[in-house]
């Protein structure tokens, strides 16, 4: 009885020295080698793999300084926990090159002081205690230092959107030189700053951000790594020459062409636009059509009739959905929808492409339901829209990469159209184009008013552009972060068949079964009760 007492008393200790043997292997293993497991579709709990890339590429150690107040109220009881967690990530994929430290600005007297010279202010928040309702002082900043560049993050409410700025300040404060972005466009400045005060906005956040007046007909400037042409309106030939140059130069372009004009008043009433680049575009190896795009399955949008108002399917704003987005670019794959207001169809000139030896891809299309109209509009949403016998697929936005050949090739350069100098003339006489590329990329979108105030949605043209800002001027550095925090799931369109469907099995389907099962379990009793009576 002793022997195996003794026996199984060994048995057991030796289990346990395996098992914590076993334990201290996976302990020291997960803490050189970090590793977790996200099971949502999007990877929403878990840094994406720009971000893994970023902190990857990391030379020097980067100090982020967290100032968040010890007591938060009770709305913000988890945000802590969860800003902690992100940054536990963050450091993990550093490999020791981030520095992260806590701190509470109210427990330094001093430092409070110092804290609006930081750019960090202290946020008011109603808080309700006992049913009284309260003001409270918190501090919900961040700090990203690196060498004597430093960047602020100056409230954190949630953490939506953290990765994408928080990584988005460590590139800036690492990299050497700022990217910039150039917007090259007829409208007048002012104007032009009162209707894009959203995508400047967004865009500022990353890059430095130029507006360039195409009826200068200047050069564009070297610092310029993206040009985003944007409603241009009769571009002049030395125009034409100084975006082509940009582009031979690898340069990397988003033309966002208008073919009609929407007055502001009367959103009914329309007028033709010549952005004279048809040509230019055409050599490049794409088309963009004098029509107006229109889809069955599209955006709602909301008008009034006397006293009552709508919100109804608008053709004339075709929403690409997921299926009809190019699931093999990071611009747009991770997107749920894109919606295209008056916007006009696309070709990609396959020939030409083949020509030049350059791809081209379609990023967006309609859906199958989609056609297209040309002439005088008919914009009123209350109308009927008569649908065609034939509809197809539509290209509403294409990217064409390669190796270009300049458009003024064999052209001598352009004179400037406004008044020069003898001097200035005769120096334009004498420049060479560049006549080929390296390779570099040109997006195409048939309409500028996607990225307007009035248009410019988070989630969806939001995402769509910035993402295509990001990954010509950075590559992959932040393609996938934004993208991810703003999927959409819509429904997937159904025929008015597949709705009827849909609509008899929920109204009969239920009852059908518990028939089906009551008939199924009177059968079976039956049975059991026939084969006892036979034994």
């Amino acid at each position: 009885m002793g022997l195996r007492k003794v026996k199984y008393s060994s048995n057991l200790f030796l289990t346990i020295l395996i098992l914590l043997g076993i334990l201290g292997t996976i302990n020291f293993i997960s803490h050189r080698h970090f590793i977790r497991f996200d099971l949502t579709s999007e990877k929403m709990y878990s840094i994406s793999k720009s971000t893994q890339n970023a902190l990857a590429k990391l030379n020097d150690v980067v100090n982020i300084k967290v100032y968040f107040s010890k007591e938060l109220p009770p709305q913000l009881a988890t945000l802590n926990s969860q800003v902690r967690d992100i940054l536990d990530e963050y450091k993990a994929y550093s490999h020791g090159k981030l520095l992260i430290e806590f701190i509470d600005p109210a427990s330094d007297q001093s430092l409070e002081q110092r804290m609006n010279f930081i750019g960090i202010p202290k946020v008011q928040l109603n808080v309700f205690q006992k049913d009284q309702a309260q003001l409270t002082n918190v501090y919900l900043g961040m700090m990203i230092l690196y060498q004597d560049k430093k960047e602020i993050i100056p409230v954190i409410q949630d953490t939506r959107n953290l990765e994408y700025d928080l990584t988005s300040a460590i590139i800036r404060v690492t990299q050497k030189e700022p990217k910039t972005v150039g917007f090259l466009t007829s409208i007048p400045e002012q104007d032009f700053k009162d209707m894009t005060t959203r995508v400047r906005e967004d865009l500022g956040k990353q890059y430095t951000v130029n507006i360039l007046d195409l009826k200068k007909e200047e050069k564009i400037p070297s610092s310029v790594n993206t040009l985003i042409v944007m409603a241009p309106e009769e571009t002049s030939e030395r125009a034409q020459y100084e975006i082509d140059q940009f582009i031979m130069r690898g340069g990397k372009a988003i033309f966002l062409l208008d073919t009609i004009k929407i007055d502001k008043k009367n959103m009914l009433q329309t007028q033709q636009v010549k952005h004279n680049l048809d040509d230019m575009l055409t050599h490049y190896g794409v088309k963009v059509n004098n029509d107006l795009a229109l889809d069955r399955y599209s955006a709602t949008v909301g008008f009034n009739r006397g006293f009552f108002s709508f919100r109804i399917p608008y053709p004339f704003w075709p929403k690409a959905i997921a299926q009809n987005l190019d699931q093999k670019s990071p611009i747009v794959n991770k997107l749920g929808s894109i919606t295209f207001p008056w916007t006009s169809s696309l070709e990609l000139l396959t020939g030409r492409l083949k020509t030049l030896g350059a791809e081209g891809t379609v990023l967006a299309k309609t859906s199958t339901h989609g056609w297209t109209t040309s002439g005088s509009y008919n914009l009123d949403p209350g109308q009927r829209f008569e649908m065609p016998s034939e509809m197809k697929s539509i290209p509403l936005a294409v990217l064409v990469s390669g190796k270009f050949k300049s458009f003024f090739e064999n052209k001598p350069a352009p004179p400037k159209t406004a008044a020069a100098t003898p001097e200035e003339i005769q120096s334009q006489a004498q420049e060479s184009p560049i006549k080929e590329s390296p390779l570099t990329h040109i997006l195409v979108v048939g309409n500028s008013r996607m990225i307007t105030d009035g248009f410019y949605q988070p989630g969806e043209n939001a995402s769509f552009f910035l993402n295509s800002v990001d990954w010509l001027t950075m590559g992959d550095a932040l393609i996938g972060i934004r993208s991810r925090e703003n999927t959409e799931h819509p429904l997937k369109p159904t025929e008015p068949h597949q709705r009827t469907t849909i609509r008899y099995i929920n109204i009969f389907g239920v009852s059908i079964m518990l028939i089906i099962f009551g008939l199924a379990r009177a059968w079976l009793n039956n049975k059991r009760k026939t084969a006892w009576l036979d034994n």
